[in-house]
């Protein structure tokens, strides 16, 4: 009986450290898992900004990244690097590294959003430079045939500027509403300005796309100021390519 008694005090001291390797297995997973919560819902966040901003990127539309979302990537690899020859709570936790990761996340989010919101805006200007409603509807003579093309025009540019109220879900929408663009511009070719040549031209390339310079003469500055229409337009250099 005593003789065994050695082997049950061991096997009774492997079974109490085999309980307190767990407990301790316990509390790192406990401190694992409230990190997790911490950065779910920026990381969710930021993920929703990245998505929204690859829309516009494989739509063709052309939008910067902040510098603030190049830093959170490399705050992100460096702890990364860390945790991965260390993997504790407490290699993620030392010193502020975890608390800037998440402020670094949180900025970047809020960047890119900002970023995609305001390049979606001004692609409106890109893909239709007509005029408003109520600017078109002062300068034509409401004849039978400008009512209906009015009428048209109007209810299409509501859609169109609804459209740029939200950001667009996908590349299909972003399809639809360069077709609705360009249903716009027809429309507008259905307008009958009772004007000289000079500045019918002027306005019917507003309407379609962009006026250039040479359009701009004297006939057209006299009848846009005469109109109180001057202020209305403003000029917008090409790129390399002919987008604005």
């Amino acid at each position: 009986m005593s003789a065994s008694l050695p082997a049950r005090a061991k096997s009774l001291r492997d079974r109490l450290l085999a309980l307190d390797h767990m407990a301790a297995n316990v509390k790192e997973t406990g401190l694992l898992a409230d990190l997790r919560s911490d950065l779910a819902a920026p990381a969710a966040e930021l993920s929703r900004a990245l998505d929204q901003r690859d829309v516009l990127i494989q739509s063709g539309i052309t939008t910067s990244a902040p510098t603030t979302l190049d830093a959170a990537r490399k705050r992100a690899a460096a702890l990364l690097e860390k945790f991965a020859a260390d993997r504790k709570a407490a290699t993620l936790t030392k010193g502020v590294g975890w608390a800037n990761l998440i402020r670094d996340i949180k900025t970047a989010s809020t960047d890119v959003s900002g970023a995609v919101s305001k390049r979606w805006k001004a692609y409106r200007q890109d893909i239709f430079t007509g005029e408003a409603p109520t600017v078109v509807k002062g300068r034509i003579a409401f004849t039978p045939g400008n009512s209906a093309a009015f009428q048209r025009y109007d209810k299409l540019h509501q859609t169109f500027r609804a459209e740029f109220e939200r950001l667009p879900p996908d590349s299909a929408t972003v399809d639809r509403i360069r077709a609705l663009a360009a249903e716009l511009t027809e429309a507008a070719a259905d307008f009958d300005y009772d004007v000289s040549p000079e500045v019918k031209r002027f306005l019917e390339a507003v309407q379609s796309g962009g006026a250039t310079l040479d359009l701009l003469t004297d006939a057209v500055t006299t009848w846009l100021k005469d109109n109180g229409a001057l202020a209305s337009y403003r000029i917008v250099p090409r790129g390399a390519d002919g987008s604005r």
